[in-house]
C-alpha cells in the first residue's frame, strides 16, 4: 500500500495525540494526572482528543524538626477544559506528623492551596515520602508525591576547655564543661559521669546546668594509690525531654 502525504500527516497527528494522552497520565515520578481526560487503567479509558481536560498537582520539599510546624502548598496545572474545584487528601504522614486541617480543596480558578504540617516533640526523624490525592468533582483523581525530612529538635553539644589534662596521684584538678544551645533550646541538662577509672573521682558526682548558664564546674581527684596512665571517661547531659548529649573526655595520671 502506498502511502500518500495526506495520510502520513494524518497517521503522525493521531500518534501525537495518543503521546499526548499518555503524557496526561503521568507527571514526574510518582505523579499522575486526574480529571475526566486523564488515563486511569481503572476507569474506561479517555474519548480521542479529551487530553486537555485533566489536571496536576505541583509539590515541593519540606523540612522540619521534631516540635516545630512548618508551611507548604499544594498547586495545580489545568488542562486547557478542566475548571473544577479539587479536594486534596495526605496519605502516609509518618509517625508524629499530623495535618493542621483535613479540609484542603483548591477552588475553581485557584491556583494552589496552603497547609501545615505539626511535628510532635517524639515525631519520627528521617526523610519520608508523602503521598498528596487531588479528588475532583468529576473524573479520576491525581497524586503527588512530597519529600519531607523530619530532623531532631533543637538540642545542645557538651565541650570542654581542653583535649586532655593531667594529675599526679593524689592531686586534684579543676575543670569545667560548657554548653552550646541550639536555638529555642531552653532546658535545663543534668550532667553524669561514667567510665571513671578506680581511684578516680569528680566532684560533684552530678550538676546541673540551668536555662540561662554555659557552664559547670567540677574537681577531678585522684587518690594516692590511682592507676598511673592514660584514661577515658564519658559525661553525658540529660534534658529535661529529648535526646541525652555525651561527650568524651581524655586525662593522664603521673606518679606523685
Amino acid at each position: 500500500m502506498t502511502l500518500t502525504s495526506g495520510s502520513i500527516a494524518r497517521f503522525s497527528a493521531g500518534i501525537l495525540t495518543l503521546v499526548a494522552i499518555a503524557i496526561a497520565g503521568c507527571d514526574k515520578k510518582g505523579s499522575t494526572a486526574g480529571g475526566p481526560g486523564a488515563t486511569d487503567p481503572s476507569v474506561k479509558p479517555p474519548h480521542f482528543g479529551e487530553a486537555d481536560n485533566t489536571f496536576n498537582l505541583t509539590t515541593s520539599s519540606i523540612s522540619v524538626k521534631q516540635g516545630d510546624t512548618v508551611q507548604g502548598s499544594i498547586g495545580i496545572k489545568r488542562g486547557t477544559n478542566f475548571g473544577q474545584d479539587v479536594a486534596i487528601a495526605f496519605k502516609n504522614l509518618p509517625k508524629g506528623i499530623s495535618l493542621q486541617s483535613s479540609a484542603l480543596e483548591i477552588a475553581s480558578g485557584g491556583t494552589d492551596v496552603p497547609f501545615k504540617l505539626i511535628a510532635s516533640d517524639d515525631a519520627s526523624v528521617g526523610e519520608f515520602t508523602i503521598s498528596v490525592v487531588g479528588h475532583p468533582s468529576n473524573g479520576g483523581d491525581a497524586t503527588s508525591q512530597i519529600t519531607l525530612t523530619v530532623a531532631k529538635k533543637d538540642s545542645f553539644t557538651l565541650s570542654m576547655p581542653f583535649w586532655t589534662t593531667s594529675l599526679k596521684q593524689g592531686e586534684t584538678r579543676a575543670f569545667s564543661i560548657s554548653i552550646s544551645r541550639e536555638k529555642k533550646f531552653d532546658q535545663d541538662v543534668t550532667l553524669k559521669f561514667d567510665g571513671l577509672p578506680k581511684g578516680i573521682t569528680v566532684e560533684p558526682a552530678s550538676a546541673a546546668i540551668k536555662n540561662g548558664e554555659t557552664e559547670a564546674k567540677f574537681v577531678l581527684k585522684a587518690v594516692d594509690e590511682a592507676g598511673l596512665g592514660d584514661f577515658r571517661a564519658m559525661v553525658t547531659g540529660h534534658p529535661t525531654k529529648g535526646a541525652d548529649a555525651s561527650h568524651e573526655f581524655k586525662f593522664s595520671i603521673d606518679k606523685k
